[in-house]
């Protein structure tokens, strides 16, 4: 009798290992048929900032995660590519593998960032539709000085599948929302209060900017990658692997290749990982050419968030002028040619305000500190004469944007005089309004709408670009960006 049990207790281990062992089989094998489908490399090897090659098993790293308001129908009305979108969300979570820690930095969607491929500054939302990944990789670190080795783009949709195979998350929902659900064709409603969302409600809460603005909906999307990530690591989802595994390969692109993303996986799965979020600091800032808005990020900030990451990159600590948007806070003007003389030359005689002797810090290492008011931006209200640090404070924010593209036109007239970068007089490659770069005139290029009533993106307006206008008022030096 005890030999027929042993034996039949042998039999059911031995199948209970056949059938295990043939879904690890296949959930390997849609592991590779989803890593594969869901690849998109991009033009470059690696990125310039690096010192040599890394080896994410072993290294510390970095993964912009980029999210585009992108569905079928946006994409069929419009006749649009996922490269035609801009990102609404732009995550930099940088891998610290010595202390366990996941640093997230959210940088606000219209942040005034230089482009190097195109040679202008401009918000970086544009980035994606300039470049596409790689476009709004070189973006981000040109605004931190900070390499970005992978990304990963995903749309709406994955935001819903991915919530609802790992059965809803948790989130402490800060007001009563009524959004457009993920296909446009319906509204999803929620009250204020904690309470475990669905994919369509989710997707709702990380979208919504109308009560308070960009920065707000940026919190919400680090506080709603921290649910999800948190639940996808229990128990419960990690049942579901074939599911998620499906939402990638169907709602996903990335540049990691399978060992990449095994081994952070199990980097994820095995170790108690905390996360630590900020987002970039800066105020309200309307281009007095065109009135155009844009939100100036915070030098200090810039310059802590960099020191930071690049510390637990173990690459070399950077220089205030390190970083493009520290060393021309002076002389940035949008939709403007940057001069070779700004970017190969170029460098201020005194050291920015926030390293000048009785100056304060504000940001400690970048992280560290408190939540920034959402409502202290008021995202695109205004008027073209208010400058950076001299935001409103009305409440709420419009859901317009200006969204004006810089046309290039080949003879535009330039205000040079002989000297070497002093203000409005003798700046060598410097207009007479103490910009640096090259003004254009020209035509609008492209129009859409993305389809959805929470947002206008007309896209962009006609506008008049008159040789010096934009940038600075004359005489006015920026030497302080308040928060």
């Amino acid at each position: 009798m005890i030999k027929k049990f042993l034996y039949g207790g042998i039999i059911v281990l031995i199948i209970a290992l056949v059938i295990i062992g043939a879904y690890l089989f296949n959930l390997f094998n849609a592991f590779q048929s989803g890593v594969s489908d869901s690849f998109e490399g991009t033009d470059r090897e690696g990125s310039e900032l690096r010192e040599g090659d890394i080896d994410p098993s072993m290294d510390s790293f970095t993964v912009l995660i980029l999210g585009v308001d992108e569905n079928e129908s946006r994409k069929e009305k419009n006749n649009m590519d996922t490269n035609d979108f801009r990102t609404d969300t732009m995550i930099l979570a940088t891998f610290d593998k010595d202390a366990d820690e996941v640093k997230l930095t959210s940088v606000p969607r219209d942040t005034l960032t230089y482009f190097p491929e195109q040679n202008y500054f401009d918000k970086i939302t544009h980035a994606h539709r300039e470049g596409g990944p790689d476009g709004s990789m070189k973006a981000v670190e040109s605004l931190l000085n900070v390499p970005v080795d992978f990304y990963v783009r995903v749309n709406m949709s994955a935001v819903v599948d991915m919530v609802n195979a790992i059965g809803g998350v948790e989130f402490d929902v800060p007001f009563d929302m009524e959004e457009p659900n993920s296909t446009d064709d319906g509204k999803v409603k929620l009250e204020a209060g904690k309470q475990k969302l669905n994919g369509e409600e989710a997707l709702a809460v990380v979208r919504s900017r109308r009560v308070d603005s960009d920065l707000g909906r940026g919190q919400r999307q680090l506080e709603m990658v921290e649910a999800i990530l948190g639940k996808a690591k229990s128990t419960g989802a990690l049942t579901k692997l074939d599911e998620l595994i499906g939402v990638v390969a169907d709602n996903t692109k990335h540049n990691m290749k399978a060992k990449t993303i095994r081994s952070l996986a199990a980097y994820y799965s095995f170790n108690n990982i905390e996360f630590n979020s900020t987002q970039v600091r800066g105020s309200d800032y309307w281009h007095p050419g065109n009135g155009a808005y844009f939100y100036w990020a915070n030098e200090e900030h810039l310059y802590a968030i960099s020191k930071t990451l690049r510390d637990v990159l173990g690459l070399e600590k950077p220089e205030p002028y390190d970083l493009i948007n520290v060393r021309l806070m002076d002389h940035i003007t949008p939709y403007q040619y940057v001069e070779d003389y700004y970017l190969e030359e170029f460098e201020p005689e005194e050291p920015p305000y926030f390293m000048q002797e009785g100056y304060e810090p504000q940001f400690g290492n970048g992280f560290d500190i408190p939540d920034s008011d959402s409502e202290e931006s008021n995202e695109g209200q205004g008027g073209a004469d208010q400058m950076p640090g001299e935001g409103t404070t009305e409440e709420g924010s419009t859901e317009e944007e200006s969204s004006e593209e810089p046309i290039r036109e080949e003879s535009s007239q330039e205000n040079l005089n002989e000297g070497a970068g002093q203000n409005n007089t003798e700046g060598s490659g410097q207009n007479d309004d103490g910009s640096a770069g090259q003004n254009y005139d020209g035509e609008s290029s492209q129009n859409y709408n993305d389809g959805t009533d929470s947002q206008n993106y007309e896209e962009p307006a006609q506008e008049e670009y008159n040789e010096g206008a934009g940038g600075f008022e004359e005489n006015t030096n920026r030497s302080y960006n308040g928060v």
